[in-house]
């Protein structure tokens, strides 16, 4: 919506100069004013130029920073899944793109958002119950375990997108370009592009429920003992979410 009301504002006010300058230009051509017609005239060429470029500006998203520290210390994360570093960086080469910039920062986001999380977890269950317990190790089993998930996710996500091409991508979406003799083949590309995109916006999806669990999990854990169900019924919860997530997958 930001995009398309800047772009609105600045072909207005671009229209808006033109008829303004071209009228001060005449004005002062026929009183005889030379220098006020140029200057009116420069004024309006400049003008035409900086608002297209201020609301381009406007339009634009925000890159996301990404922060080349964030690590995430899983025993086996190295074999089996990218790094974090590595997920960000293929993330970030399509987050300025218009059909894929948005799915890209989310992937970012999330990826600088997981160690935080995760370790936020980690820490409430060590506050709260004895290393090596019963409970501590059934507490933390389960947190590793969403751990995984989570990062399972991001390394399906940054694999997916990493063979989507946004340039052919825009090719296929549009009507006009898709109508050719090779539309069998346009479909069928099309089709998996889309495939792509569903599975990365699942994950997503299942990382932001993973997160918001954990989320609370912490909080519950901080809380006086007495809340026991409540952890319990949080731990089961995200031994649900994980569990449906490796199902489904």
């Amino acid at each position: 919506m930001k995009k398309v009301l800047s772009i609105v504002i600045a072909i207005v006010l671009d229209i808006l100069t033109l008829i303004i300058g071209l009228m001060a230009t005449f004005i002062n051509l026929f009183t005889g004013n030379f220098l006020g017609a140029g200057i009116a005239f420069i004024v309006m060429l400049v003008l035409l130029v900086v608002f297209p470029v201020i609301g381009g500006i406007i339009a634009k998203d925000r890159p996301v920073r990404i922060n080349e520290k964030n690590t995430i210390n899983v025993e086996g994360f190295e074999e089996k899944h990218l790094s974090i570093k590595e997920i960000k960086r293929i993330a970030s080469k399509y987050q300025y793109g218009f059909y894929l910039g948005k799915t890209a920062r989310s992937i970012i986001n999330q990826a600088n958002l997981a160690e935080k999380k995760i370790n936020e977890a980690r820490e409430a269950v060590n506050s709260r119950f004895e290393p090596s317990s019963i409970t501590w190790d059934r507490y933390m089993g389960v947190v590793n375990a969403a751990a995984d998930t989570a990062v399972d996710n991001l390394d399906m996500m940054a694999r997916r997108i990493s063979v989507l091409d946004e340039k052919e991508y825009s090719t296929l979406t549009n009507p006009i370009k898709h109508i050719t003799k090779r539309e069998s083949i346009n479909s069928g590309r099309l089709e998996f592009y889309n495939e792509n995109r569903q599975c990365i916006d699942k994950g997503i999806q299942d990382n932001e429920e993973m997160f918001n669990r954990l989320d609370t999990l912490a909080i519950e854990l901080r809380k006086s003992a007495e809340n026991s169900a409540k952890t319990d019924a949080v731990i089961e919860d995200i031994e649900e979410i994980t569990g449906q997530i490796k199902y489904y997958k």
